[in-house]
């Protein structure tokens, strides 16, 4: 096996011949790449590191992206740039990693000479973490398209929001369209066609997909979209009005800055150290046991030419480009997988509900009445009953609902353009479900990239792993060449507000369904637990 895994990853390993990738032009510089190698064996070249903006340093921090410093001479693009700082509270010991000059792309493309379709990747990780090294394109490049992936900004430094004009946030989001321009304006000279690009992400990368369907700085960049488990319809991906602010007031006073005007404000956090600044996030975590607390994320800005994403969410007008979106069938383990790691005492957690439920089922700031929204979760999913350890499934099934299901299928309710609708069920040797077969409740979050996009941790796909991966790549690349996921030997309705059909990805193949998750779904949209979105203006 362990032999086996090495001849894998020796096979799919990149091959540093950089005098064989051609020189390439930038609006910038030119840049050389090298030869890389596909699952299959396709030859394709590989550009790592190539700057989209200036590195957001000094006057820089906290501010809109800027150009990019042109350079002379050929740049090498054979290694990553730096990801961008983090304080990755995903992880058990989190700690500050990264770097704040992390505004670099990369490009993978078979002919600098052709004219393919081009997927832009945006990563996931709460808008809090993550970075484009971690997914590896050897899988879709068995197939004819362009792939570039993104950095943006994260945490305190992509999304600190003081909801003004002076500090109006979505920085990160900024950074994500500065990408979308240089794809636009350079695209072509890798043999990408700037005419039919799609954009793919999952979590937090398909909730800014999905903000880029509805930003109008984004108009006109991108022509097609990927949105899994995540848009901008789930609670996580939008800050309640007051929240950001009140967030930045306190990162304001534990990094000593004067209480003043946002732009003294600003000026001061400008000069402090950037790994002690980052690594404040600490101070904000409300919940041991819980610690995927989204801390800085999207706002709604005051209006005006330069904002990304404006209110009230009821005015919000979609791009009407075509959609894929789903979710996973387990997407709540993403919480309670942490229950079992810890330990988790139940009785605290019954005792306690009232208390953590607004917070760790992400309302405790976007209703008007949250104890009455406690309060009819608590009864639909245990009957108002004692919450045992008995009741770990249907503790993940609250947050799978409140953390994706519900938003998921918003977004796909509200899209003005045609809707592709899939349901990922399906557990492979690298599952991230529990090893405890009795507690399994279906597939977790994210793993249906492990098929897509070739993962260390998940290095030998085999029999039914890799059959189904290469039916995946073949879906999603599909969609990138044609506007819609071609099935070999089925047709794939569309997704409409009346008609819930879906494909359904499980053990024993495709299957085409209708009427998803119905229930659970009508009961959070009785619940008023975002309604104070509906007010901003």
């Amino acid at each position: 096996m362990y032999t086996t895994q090495i001849s894998v990853v020796l096979l799919l390993a990149i091959t540093a011949f950089a005098d064989d990738a051609p020189v390439v032009e930038t609006t910038a510089g030119s840049v050389r790449g090298f030869t890389s190698t596909s699952r299959s064996g396709r030859q394709y070249w590989s550009y790592r590191g190539i700057p989209f903006a200036k590195p957001p340093l000094g006057k820089l921090r906290f501010r809109p992206p800027e150009e990019p410093e042109p350079w002379t001479g050929i740049r090498n693009a054979t290694e990553h740039g730096p990801f961008c700082i983090q304080y990755n509270m995903f992880h058990l010991n989190p700690k500050v990693i990264g770097s704040e000059d992390c505004l670099y792309l990369s490009v993978f493309t078979h002919d600098t000479n052709g004219s393919n379709p081009v997927m832009v990747h945006i990563h996931g990780g709460g808008f809090i973490a993550g970075d484009k090294s971690k997914t590896s394109p050897i899988y879709l490049m068995d197939q004819d398209i362009v792939i570039v992936g993104i950095n943006y900004r994260l945490g305190i430094m992509g999304f600190l929001s003081f909801e003004n004009n002076e500090q109006p946030g979505n920085q990160g989001m900024k950074d994500q369209v500065m990408a979308l321009q240089w794809v636009q304006k350079n695209i072509a000279n890798f043999g990408g066609d700037p005419k039919r690009v799609t954009l793919v992400g999952e979590s937090a990368g398909g909730a800014s997909v999905v903000h880029h369907i509805i930003s109008p700085l984004s108009r006109g960049l991108f022509h097609g979209a990927i949105a899994e488990s995540g848009t901008s319809y789930n609670t996580w991906t939008v800050l309640p009005p007051g929240l950001a602010r009140n967030r930045a007031k306190n990162l304001t006073s534990l990094a000593s800055c004067p209480v003043k005007t946002t732009k003294e404000i600003i000026a001061c956090l400008q000069e402090k150290n950037a790994n002690e600044l980052v690594g404040l996030m600490e101070n904000f975590r409300e919940w041991q046991i819980d610690p995927l607390m989204l801390l800085f994320q999207p706002v709604l800005e005051p209006k005006g030419s330069g904002a990304f994403l404006t209110g009230p969410i009821s005015s919000w007008k979609h791009n009407p480009v075509p959609l894929l979106t789903g979710m996973t069938s387990g997407e709540g383990l993403l919480r309670t997988r942490y229950f079992l790691e810890f330990d988790m005492d139940f009785k605290w957690y019954n005792d306690n509900f009232e208390k953590v439920a607004p917070i760790s089922f992400q309302y405790v700031a976007s209703a008007s009445n949250p104890e009455e929204v406690t309060k009819k979760i608590k009864q639909y999913y245990f009957g108002n009953k004692q919450i045992t350890a008995e009741d770990w499934l249907n503790i993940t099934t609250a947050y799978s609902d409140s953390w994706f299901t519900a938003g998921i299928m918003d977004a796909a309710n509200k899209h003005s353009g045609d809707v592709y609708f899939y349901y990922f069920d399906y557990i492979g040797e690298y599952s991230y479900t529990p090893k405890n077969k009795s507690l399994a409740i279906g597939t977790g979050h994210s793993e249906e990239v492990l098929y897509i996009w070739y993962k260390d941790f998940a290095p030998n796909l085999k029999g039914k792993d890799l059959e189904l991966s290469k039916k995946l790549v073949k879906i999603w690349t599909n969609f990138v060449k044609y506007g819609k996921p071609v099935l070999p030997d089925s047709n794939w309705p569309t997704w409409t507000k009346k008609k819930h059909y879906y494909l359904n990805i499980g053990q024993n193949g495709f299957k085409i369904n209708e009427g998803l998750c119905e229930s659970r779904y009508n009961f959070w949209s009785s619940l008023n637990y975002n309604d104070k979105y509906q007010w901003i203006d």
